[in-house]
């Protein structure tokens, strides 16, 4: 055997030495390739048990922790409570026809309403827990009705003679102006809190209507409510009486107006849970009630 041969023997070799190191390591990588493909493999703790890789046993984000919302009143605390209620002459009657709608509250439930869920507030909280609640109500314009600084020392008859008739009487067919409502709310938490009178530890806004916010200046309305949600964060709970096909003032993006039940939407924060449709005012009573528990 020459030299030439010999050379070319020693680089055949070589070459297969090469092909066999590369095919082994080539099966070594095989024998992880689904676990790579699907991300890191789980490690093993000193006990022998597995640990899933970070992100999860899917490896991917996990989701975002649950929405806790405030309760809308809590025992052991002061409770500061707004009632804003719609009094147009819709709750009533029919404009056009003068008949009562599917919608109405003649008999006036609503103020029922709030008489039975001041009942509920005292089955929750102690005697010696000091509740405020200020009345307001509102159509074209609105009033103030009244501020009441221990609630639950008055009786069903006392805070009947207080704001009944101003709730249930005199109806305004004009229009349903939410603005002027809320503003007044805004005004009478402000001197609550502000003046002679003190903040209290939990504030809850009832807004009640049975139609869109109506004849009103849009960017005043807007601001209102943004006013409202900021004064109000999470506080805010709406109640829609009726199947009305009214529309809003308020539009979308595309210029479209918006409905009843999407107006009230962006009262309440935009919050579907806070905002409580009922059908008939023979239901109310039990939807302002439920109201303590949430």
């Amino acid at each position: 055997m020459n030299g030439s041969q010999k050379t070319y023997l020693r680089v055949a070799a070589l070459v297969a030495l090469s092909s066999l190191m590369l095919f082994a390591q080539a099966c070594n990588d095989s024998s992880f390739g689904s676990s790579r493909a699907n991300g890191p493999s789980p490690s093993l703790k000193p006990d022998g048990k597995s640990t899933p890789p970070e992100g999860g046993s899917s490896g991917g984000p996990q989701p975002p922790p649950p929405v806790v919302h405030p309760p809308f009143v809590e025992a052991g605390k002061s409770f500061d409570l707004y009632v804003v209620m719609d009094k147009s002459g819709s709750l009533y009657v029919e404009p056009e026809t003068q008949v009562p709608n599917t919608g109405s509250d003649v008999a006036c439930k609503r103020f029922d309403a709030l008489l039975d869920l001041t009942d509920s507030l005292r089955s929750k909280l102690n005697s010696s827990e000091r509740v405020r609640l200020s009345v307001i109500t509102f159509s074209k314009d609105s009033s103030v009705l009244g501020v009441v600084d221990h609630a639950m020392a008055k009786s069903r008859a006392q805070l009947s003679q207080l704001f009944r008739a101003g709730v249930c009487d005199n109806p305004d067919y004009e229009t349903t102006n939410y603005e002027r409502g809320i503003s007044a709310l805004l005004q009478t938490h402000q001197i609550n809190t502000k003046s002679s009178r003190e903040k209290l530890q939990i504030e809850s806004v009832i807004f009640f209507s049975d139609g869109a916010a109506k004849d009103t200046d849009v960017h005043l309305l807007a601001q209102s409510i943004n006013n409202l949600n900021s004064a109000f964060p999470s506080r805010v709970y709406g109640v829609l009486l009726g199947k009305t096909l009214d529309q809003c003032v308020l539009t979308d993006m595309f210029g479209r107006n918006l409905s009843t039940r999407e107006c009230l939407l962006k009262v309440v924060g935009n919050e579907p849970a806070k905002l409580i449709g009922v059908e008939d005012a023979n239901g109310l009573s039990a939807a302002w009630s439920d109201l303590v528990n949430k």
